[in-house]
């Protein structure tokens, strides 16, 4: 080395290209790795949020003579006659509204989870929007979709003003307590077709849950984020089709809690689609766990 000069170190540019190479490789090995156990862990917060719900549903149950909570197909905001108040769907007033999770008087299960409002949603939904909320310190913020809980219309309480309403004797409104099993109006195949055990049971207590039993009867699914509104899921037992639809958050899987408690991630052959046909074998699925023919009548598909 010629004496007063610095020897330069670096990387030629063929060393440089080999060392993108390499990390390119890397990424591409990793990242589906990654993103399986990042799926995997999304799944398994989805499992403790569907179970956190059924404790809570349990509990509410337990202090209040066996009833579910109100589950009327309406999404009403009226203080004590809704599990879970207002419409959550695409576009819909509380989509991005956490607020009315957290009021007690609207959210009737919020109690029993600790205020925590996560619960309601699954972590894999990435619905993202502005704050619709009357907080002041989150105006102008962006926040998650605030729900994807959805509760079975075969399972839950009405009053007696919204039970006369969907049996064609009064106006639409509430009143009085909601200690009467709801009808499952969609079950039967069209709107306001099945009465509560007519033709197809409907669960207002958790020791009503006789057919399919409690480890067979689902409560709550994540929805399709298409089709949610209120949180009450029509389902009907008639023919392979979907009215509201749910959820494939999971790689074409959907997460539902059990009336005993456990939580269950579902695989669809299909996914789900609102006011689409159905795959046989994922309609029978849900069909199964939904509810049944009272009396000795059978199924008949």
């Amino acid at each position: 080395m010629t004496p007063g000069r610095r020897q330069t170190v670096g990387f030629t540019l063929i060393e440089l290209l080999i060392c993108i190479a390499i990390i390119a490789i890397l990424a591409a090995i990793l990242l589906p790795v990654l993103s399986h156990a990042r799926a995997k862990a999304q799944g398994t917060q989805c499992l403790n949020n569907g179970h956190q719900m059924m404790v809570a549903m349990q509990l509410y149950g337990s202090e209040n003579n066996d009833f579910f909570p109100p589950n009327p197909d309406d999404g009403n905001t009226n203080a004590g006659y809704n599990w879970c108040s207002g419409q959550a769907g695409i576009g819909q007033p509380q989509e991005f509204d956490p607020d009315v999770l957290q009021n007690p008087q609207l959210s009737l299960l919020i109690n029993y989870l600790g205020g925590n409002i996560n619960l309601f949603r699954c972590p894999a939904d990435t619905r993202q929007g502005i704050y619709d909320g009357s907080n002041p310190a989150f105006i102008g913020h962006i926040v998650p979709a605030a729900r994807t809980f959805s509760m079975s219309q075969s399972v839950g309480t009405v009053d007696p003003c919204y039970d006369a309403w969907e049996r064609g004797n009064g106006p639409r409104t509430h009143c009085g307590v909601p200690n009467l099993a709801v009808n499952g109006p969609w079950l039967n195949g069209s709107d306001l077709s099945n009465f509560r055990n007519d033709p197809y049971a409907t669960y207002g207590k958790f020791s009503q849950i006789l057919r399919p039993g409690p480890s067979m009867l689902w409560v709550l699914v994540d929805e399709n984020a298409q089709g949610l509104n209120d949180a009450a899921f029509a389902f009907q037992m008639i023919q392979p089709a979907w009215l509201d639809a749910p959820g494939s958050y999971h790689s074409g899987a959907c997460g539902f809690a059990f009336a005993d408690g456990h939580s269950e991630i579902h695989k669809w052959l299909e996914t789900p689609e609102p006011q689409d046909d159905a795959n046989q074998i994922d309609w029978s699925w849900m069909q199964q766990r939904t509810s049944a023919l009272v009396g000795n009548q059978s199924q008949g598909q």
